[in-house]
């Protein structure tokens, strides 16, 4: 079975998740911040600029 990669997308979905998560230790979650922290960079995105997507369907929007 072929070994695949995580893109840095992938991995901050995951290390978002993991923050989010009440099972996560408390001694883990200062390293998931700067390991986010790093992957945001690697992306070229700030840590306060977070993809806003739109609630509405594509139909709606193009048909106002």
């Amino acid at each position: 079975m072929a070994h695949r990669k995580l893109t840095a997308e992938e991995q901050l979905k995951g290390v978002r998740a993991a923050l989010r998560s009440p099972r996560t230790p408390p001694q883990l979650k200062e390293g998931l911040r700067k390991r986010e922290q790093s992957l945001l960079g690697a992306l070229g995105r700030s840590a306060n600029e977070k993809r806003k997507r739109s609630k509405r369907s594509p139909l709606k929007q193009l048909f106002g």
